[in-house]
């Protein structure tokens, strides 16, 4: 990274690394010894007055471009992992002839050098699969939804513009934004799991990040008072 943002890391800072070890602490119960890069991203992207400050939460659009490499590192990082551990995600029976007569496969040569992602790597299709069949699951239960709630970031919260640093924009602290958000929007569900609006009977909230959009959920519920 310090190569590729002179202008963030003039000084050519390290960035992460697979031998950065954990503070000692007789607490963690993590296996592992060293941080990983998530872990050593969500360090950075902190903003800390007790230290230096640094033109990285002041660099506008360069931040966001900064922002979205580190994701796609944090991704690579887990895509890396998936390949790596396909025995112990157990995915030889997806690799074999379901997958070839679900794909309709014709060429022999390609079955069998595809890699599987499970249905725990976020917005995988095996991931997406699972939500649906969790969704169908609840509208068998208990009907369907009655409800589509859609709670969406304000960039005028007083929580957000009070962090903003001098002559910041919203748009310039996506990290600020995403983090109010992610609080509010727990309490929210929390609000609607205690009942505080309507008595509910189940729900599932969906998260979306769209282009040229703010923050958004999409939440189903189903009333109890609607049910006949």
């Amino acid at each position: 990274m310090a190569l590729q943002y002179p202008l963030l890391f003039p000084y050519g800072e390290d960035c992460w690394s697979n031998t950065i070890p954990y503070r000692e602490d007789r607490k963690r119960q993590k296996k592992r010894d060293s941080i990983s890069i998530r872990e050593f991203y969500l360090y950075r992207l902190h903003e800390r007055y007790h230290e230096a400050k640094t033109l990285l939460f002041y660099s506008g659009r360069l931040f966001q471009q900064y922002v979205v490499d580190s994701y796609a590192a944090i991704e690579t990082e887990r895509l890396q992992w998936v390949k790596q551990n396909q025995k112990s995600l157990r995915v030889e029976l997806f690799r074999g002839l379901q997958d070839a007569i679900t794909t309709g496969e014709t060429i022999a040569g390609a079955i069998g050098k595809r890699y599987i992602l499970p249905s725990s790597f976020y917005g995988g299709p095996r991931h997406m699969y699972q939500n649906y069949q969790d969704a169908m699951a609840i509208c068998r239960v208990v009907g369907f939804p009655d409800f589509f709630i859609t709670f969406t970031c304000n960039p005028n919260w007083n929580e957000i513009r009070s962090s903003l640093g001098r002559n910041q924009r919203v748009e310039d602290r996506p990290d600020i934004v995403a983090h109010v958000f992610h609080i509010k929007m727990k309490q929210f569900l929390k609000n609607i799991k205690n009942q505080m609006f309507i008595k509910v009977l189940a729900g599932k909230p969906y998260y979306c990040q769209q282009l040229f959009s703010l923050c958004h959920i999409h939440k189903f519920i189903s009333n109890i008072f609607l049910q006949t």
